[in-house]
């Protein structure tokens, strides 16, 4: 891949990412909301994060891209 067709699709992916987030925060979307829990104890130090869904949905525009549109134009 040329270097720029990497910047396009890197740009590509983070704005429909960065999107999506946008959606489920301002409409309240639960599946679309990035969530960061921690917890802390005497037994250590737990982390986790949930709602992969809009990084998935930003590989597949990606993908949707490169195989469909790209040939079009």
């Amino acid at each position: 891949m040329q270097k720029g067709g990497f910047v396009k699709c890197l740009a590509l992916f983070l704005f429909s990412t960065i999107f999506l987030y946008g959606v489920g925060e301002t409409y309240n979307i639960e599946w679309l909301q990035f969530q960061l829990l921690s917890e802390s104890s005497e037994g250590g130090f737990r982390m986790s994060f949930s709602s992969l869904t809009p990084v998935i949905g930003g590989l597949l525009v990606v993908a949707l891209y490169e195989i469909a549109l790209k040939r079009i134009i």
